[in-house]
């Protein structure tokens, strides 16, 4: 029988597994929103954009980006980026992979929601879902987490 300590966990890899965890939740929210309020971002495509204005509101949803279906994206993406939230305090190196692949995308996501026609809501969603990503980047290569993650 061993008899060897069980490793601790350091602060800094718990603190990047509650930001993910965080932007997990906020990610879920957004898509909530994301279908409850389809009609406003539908809205904001249109914008001042005259050409869109002239068009019948059918033929600009059918021109409009696919909101929902990037929403259902962002959820099979967060149960992946989940499974690896619940490897990471046993000091699992691809739960570490995975989770700054996924942080550094959702980065991408915010500059892509900051270009594109959105409404303020999700806009401060994503700029909040942004910030995590880069503590959680920062988080999980600090240097305890990168000895916590050498050790196993």
């Amino acid at each position: 029988m061993s008899t060897t300590p069980p490793a601790v966990v350091p602060q800094s890899v718990r603190n990047a597994t509650l930001a993910v965890w965080a932007m997990l939740g906020l990610l879920v929210f957004r898509v909530i929103l994301t279908f409850a309020f389809a009609d406003d971002l539908l809205d904001a495509y249109i914008g001042d954009n005259e050409a869109r204005k002239a068009l019948p509101r059918e033929l600009v949803e059918a021109a409009a980006p696919s909101y929902s279906g990037v929403a259902i994206g962002v959820l099979i993406i967060g149960a992946v980026l989940a499974f690896a939230a619940l490897n990471l305090g046993k000091g699992a190196r691809w739960a570490r992979v995975v989770t700054v692949v996924f942080a550094a995308l959702s980065l991408l996501g915010t500059v892509a929601s900051l270009l594109a026609p959105t409404i303020a809501v999700l806009l401060i969603i994503n700029i909040l879902v942004g910030l995590l990503a880069v503590a959680v980047i920062v988080l999980v290569f600090s240097g305890e987490a990168n000895r916590f993650f050498a050790a196993k």
